[in-house]
């Protein structure tokens, strides 16, 4: 019958308990410290953009959040590696109190006799040690161990000396013969039995009954609520419905503000009425003054969420200081509000993309992409691109007006001025100031195309339905950003572009460089500029081609897209688009055309001789087309005539000789 044998001191159910521990903690604390590890490198200080104005955002966005650790510490996964950390300590503190497990009992090695001694031998064996571990014969200070060596020793004999009992030893390993069948339990016993039991089955059922399935449970509604891209489904729902072909900057607005996320995340105060109201005036003063455009308040039947939102973006872009409309704590609170919808707005901009990419809307795809770089400067659109540039405000630019009647819009028009036009420009500012102003303006990349071809694989021209692969060649020529190394073919033979095999471009890889991080002071975060590449039609307002997204042009960079081409003959008029996601007013616009010609027009191919050559008749080729032919009789017929031929040749040969 078996037996159970409890874990009486409790440490192997500590063992039990520390592997499971580690199990769970080892990876996830190595999970953890890779993405504090990435998120910390990506935030590399030599890539931010150091200017006076990014620094003081900077220790505003660190003052706004004094218990970002704090947070951090108490979110649960951190909370978890704490307490699972401190518990596998504990427990390897008590299981290194633990005793080392007594080894198997074998009265051979106690006698220190091999295992086929005779009786006398055992007897010598026996005398020999009593003399040396009798209690009578023990020396001062060993009494007790000697005592308790002269009882195993006594007992092996006794054991060793009766054949029965030896016998059983020697067959079950054990003096008592064979014994009952004993299972280990890593539990102390007085968790199993008595009256705690009920209290471990009551945390297993919590655990595995509730725990588990809970969490199972939870995931899956929260996987079931977003899409593949972490947007809400409600979300996308509202973005299907309310985004119109049509839709421009404030139509937009209103669209991204019923997104789901900010109902969820954003709270309701008392006192944010007030203090909306007042920023709604501000942003109407300034939409009077700055552009004379009417501000268009939402109406009494539009959620308070969706209000707020769009309040809190318009005075975003006008840069509306929050700070002077309420007391701290109130303005403080609604900072933090602006500072996620900001940062969660970039995020769901990609979700009304895609479906502006979908439905083909070059215009609505086009004015989203406008919106995401006038939310990274915080920037309204129609004013000067040049407030992109740190201590550059509407003030500068009016002086500068009124003394030289010159309008500046761009920071393409700033950097085209000569060296003294440019410190009278910046006058008003400081030494440093115009430092920081300059090199913020060279920091920005500078893109040009180079050259814009459609090619196809293996052809000289393009037919109806062939597959086109648009190649463009992008060139930063900004002098202040780490070059790339990457080199393509010679540009002097277009037709040589494509590698008639792989069909990309010619190009000597080396290494590329990389970009810093983009000026954008008020974006509550960093951001690395990219760009999007694609095709439209501007007279249908339709997506051609789908963008592409390309970063890190330091140098010159080639882009390919592949797309299938017209199905008839003709030349086609279609606008290229270089948008940049990060800085306004950097965009490329041109047109490239595409000619289709007929199929006839393709050059004749060259002939390939495909003949194969008839195989000598003393070859394996040869035997085995004479088997096809006349069977194995003529084969071997054939090879019989072959080899005498050959030995008439060689007869002759030595005549010769």
């Amino acid at each position: 019958m078996a037996e159970y044998q409890y874990d009486e001191e409790g440490f192997n159910f500590y063992y039990f308990v520390i592997s499971v521990l580690s199990l769970c903690l080892v990876p996830i604390t190595l999970h953890t410290l890779y993405s504090g590890w990435k998120s910390a490198r990506s935030k590399d200080e030599e890539n931010l953009c150091n200017c006076e104005t990014c620094q003081q955002e900077r220790t505003k966005l660190r003052s706004a959040q004094p218990n970002r650790v704090t947070g951090q510490l108490f979110r649960p996964k951190i909370l978890f590696l704490i307490a699972g950390w401190i518990a596998v300590a504990l427990l390897a503190y008590q299981v290194s109190f633990a005793e080392t497990p007594k080894a198997h009992w074998d009265p051979y090695e106690i006698l220190g006799i091999g295992e086929g001694a005779t009786l006398p031998e055992i007897k010598k064996v026996y005398k020999k040690l009593s003399l040396v571990y009798h209690p009578d014969k023990a020396q001062p200070g060993t009494e007790k161990e000697s005592e308790e060596r002269f009882i195993q020793i006594s007992k092996a004999y006794q054991v060793l000396t009766d054949e029965d009992v030896r016998k059983n030893y020697e067959q079950y390993g054990h003096p008592d013969g064979k014994q009952s069948y004993t299972v280990g339990v890593a539990l102390p016993k007085n968790l199993v039995e008595g009256g705690n039991s009920k209290f471990v089955l009551a945390i297993y059922a919590c655990i595995f009954g509730l725990g588990l399935p809970y969490y199972i449970a939870r995931w899956w509604y929260n996987s079931r609520r977003h899409t593949k891209d972490r947007i809400l489904n409600g979300t996308m729902r509202v973005f299907v419905k309310e985004l119109k072909e049509n839709a421009d900057f404030k139509a937009l607005i209103r669209v991204l503000a019923g997104a789901h996320e900010f109902a969820e995340n954003i709270p309701s105060r008392s006192t944010d009425k007030t203090l909306l109201q007042a920023i709604d005036n501000s942003i109407a003063q300034e939409l009077e003054n700055r552009f004379g455009e009417k501000y268009e308040r939402a109406g009494e039947d539009v959620p308070e969420y969706r209000k707020k939102t769009a309040t809190l973006l318009y005075a975003y872009f006008l840069r509306v200081n929050l700070n002077s409309k309420g007391s701290g704590s109130e303005t403080k609170a609604l900072l933090q509000d602006q500072r996620f919808i900001i940062e969660k707005s970039i995020h769901l901009l990609q979700g009304l993309l895609q479906i502006a990419i979908v439905k083909q809307w070059l215009g609505v795809a086009s004015n989203l992409m406008d919106l995401q770089q006038h939310l990274l400067q915080a920037t309204y659109p129609g004013e000067q691109s040049v407030k992109q540039l740190p201590h550059v405000d509407t003030a500068l630019l009016r002086r500068y007006y009124r003394a030289k009647k010159k309008h500046i819009h761009s920071i393409q028009q700033t950097l085209a001025l000569s060296e003294a036009e440019r410190k009278e420009f910046f006058q008003p500012l400081g030494k440093q100031q115009y430092l920081d102003a300059v090199e913020v303006a060279n920091r920005i990349p500078k893109l040009k195309v180079n050259k814009a071809v459609f090619r196809v694989v293996g052809d000289r021209i393009i037919t109806p339905g062939a597959i086109v692969t648009f190649v463009l060649k992008l060139q930063n020529t900004d002098a202040t950003v780490e070059k790339s190394e990457k080199r393509t073919a010679e540009d002097s033979d277009d037709e040589d572009l494509l590698d008639d095999v792989t069909g990309k471009t010619k190009e000597i890889d080396q290494e590329n460089g990389t970009l810093p991080l983009a000026h954008t002071p008020y974006y509550p975060g960093e951001k690395k500029p990219y760009w999007w590449v694609f095709l439209g039609d501007p007279k249908v307002n339709r997506i051609l081609v789908p963008p592409k997204k390309v970063t890190d042009i330091t140098g010159e960079q080639t882009v390919q897209i592949t797309f299938p081409g017209p199905p008839k003959p003709g030349t086609y008029t279609f606008s290229l688009f270089v948008k940049s996601d990060t800085y306004v007013g950097t965009d490329i616009q041109q047109d490239i055309k595409l000619t289709i010609r007929d199929k006839s027009d393709l050059p004749p191919e060259e002939e390939v001789d495909d003949s194969i050559s008839e195989p000598e008749e003393d070859s394996i080729a040869g035997q085995m087309k004479l088997m096809r032919e006349q069977g194995l009789s003529g084969a071997l017929a054939g090879s019989q005539n072959a080899a005498k031929a050959n030995d008439d040749s060689d007869s002759d040969s030595s005549d010769d000789e």
